[in-house]
């Protein structure tokens, strides 16, 4: 009788550890779903002074990076001196750690006191007021019009570098 119950508790737990069942996935799928927004505005101030304003058709926010997606963005980019850079671009990105924007698709920016730009994709660093820009770079400043793929000047134009296929010529189209 001993080695009966012995013999049914050995079937028992093979049959428990050998048994082939489907495994749950417990864990729930992250979906990670953007809050989407339109007509809001963004700003950056720092000092009591704004640094930028962005507005969009389209202002998505990623709950869990909290990085902010902007369609058909129309910004302002406020110079320490009190001008101003128009800023127009099909896409953006805004790091909330940074404070950065990040640009792609038609970047167009003008200055107040006259210098323009136009790239395919832009960065703009807040903490440096540095724009850097690639692809397809056409700028002008009073009588100059340069174009390159690669940009990086701060955000008064005053000294602007340039890489690749860079040209500069005086007197051209300033449009």
């Amino acid at each position: 009788m001993f080695g009966l119950c012995i013999a049914a508790v050995i079937a028992g737990g093979l049959y428990y550890f050998l048994r082939e069942e489907p495994l749950t996935d417990t864990r729930q799928e992250s979906v990670t779903t953007r809050m989407a927004f339109s007509g809001s505005k963004l700003t950056e101030d720092q000092d009591g002074k704004r640094i930028w304003e962005l507005t969009a058709r389209v202002m998505e926010v990623d709950p869990k990076t909290r990085w902010i997606y902007l369609t058909d963005l129309d910004g302002v980019l406020f110079r320490a001196d009190g001008t101003r850079i128009v800023v127009t671009a099909k896409n953006a990105v805004v790091d909330p750690q940074t404070r950065n924007l990040e640009m792609s698709g038609s970047i167009n920016m003008k200055a107040s006191d006259g210098p323009t730009f136009m790239a395919e994709k832009g960065r703009y660093v807040a903490k440096d007021r540095k724009i850097f820009a690639t692809g397809s770079i056409r700028a002008t400043k009073d009588d100059y019009v340069l174009t390159a793929n690669e940009l990086e000047t701060d955000d008064k134009f005053d000294k602007i570098v340039i890489k690749g296929k860079a040209r500069i010529v005086k007197g051209g189209p300033v449009q």
